[in-house]
Order: structure tokens, then sequence, then C-alpha cells
């Protein structure tokens, strides 16, 4: 009788263990599994923008490339702004360091741009992580399209 209550308990221990070890791992893996596709469309029109206004200031006068550049910055503070409204919302720096500030538990994003992933990558690193990693902690996000376009180019932003 006293091995039957043995075995009970170490059935539990281990059974109470899996459970543990499987909602630690799993944190947050019940929202969406993929991400949409009309989040991978929006990544390839910026680069169709970026090449127009590349190749722009070449023909135009100098004055004229001046007021383009100039133009940008401000777009870029509001980027910004709308992805760290977002990131914050969404608690990212509970586990990365973004500004300076916020957890270890995750990659420092500071300079993030600076790995060489693509918006897209990082669109599906944000909506599902398992994708490029099966055994992170990272929860997936399940952002809407304009909010995943956001924080990728913001976070490839980063140099």
């Amino acid at each position: 009788m006293k091995a039957l209550k043995g075995k009970k308990g170490l059935t539990v221990l281990f059974t109470a263990l899996f459970l543990l070890t499987i909602s630690f791992g799993l944190y947050g893996c019940a929202k969406k599994s993929a991400p949409s596709k009309p989040a991978s469309q929006p990544a390839a029109a910026p680069s169709a923008t970026a090449t127009t206004t590349a190749a722009a200031p070449a023909s135009k006068t100098p004055a004229k490339a001046a007021a383009t550049t100039t133009a940008a910055k401000p777009a870029s503070a509001n980027l910004k702004a709308a992805a760290m409204k977002i990131m914050n919302s969404q608690g990212c720096a509970g586990c990365h360091i973004i500004n300076g500030k916020g957890g270890s538990i995750g990659p420092n994003l500071d300079k993030e741009g600076t790995k060489g992933h693509s918006i897209h990558w990082l669109e599906v690193q944000i909506n599902t992580p398992k994708v490029h990693s099966p055994n992170t902690m990272m929860p997936n996000h399940d952002l809407n399209a304009s909010q995943l376009k956001t924080v990728a180019e913001y976070l490839e932003s980063l140099k």
C-alpha cells in the first residue's frame, strides 16, 4: 500500500512539474498562430517609397532634396511615438531594453536595426515568435497589420 502512495505522489509531482513547464514555455500562445497576409504586403510598399525617395533627390534641385529630407524627420518622430505607444501597451519593456530602459529577459532592442533583419522578419517575430525560435518565452502579440508595421519599422530603424 505504501508503494502505491509513493507512485501516486511521484505521478502528481511530475504532472505538476510538466504543467508548470508547459505553461511557462507557452505563455501567450493561445493567440493567433500566424501573421495575416495583409501584414506582409505593407512591407513591400515602404521599399518602393524609399527607392522613389532615394532616386528623386538626384534629379531634383538641392533645395527640393533638402525639403524632402526635412519632411522625413517628423515622420520618424511620429513613428517612434506611435511604436512606443503600442510597445508600452503590449508590455515589451517588461522583457526587453528599449531606449535604455526595461527588462533583461529578452534581447536588448536598442540597436535592433543593425542586426540585418527585414521588416517582414520583425513582423513575424512580433506576432508569432515561435516560427523563428520554437523554445522562446516571448508570447504572440496578435497586433493588427497597421500596429505590426509601425512597430517593425521602428525597430528596424534603431541603429
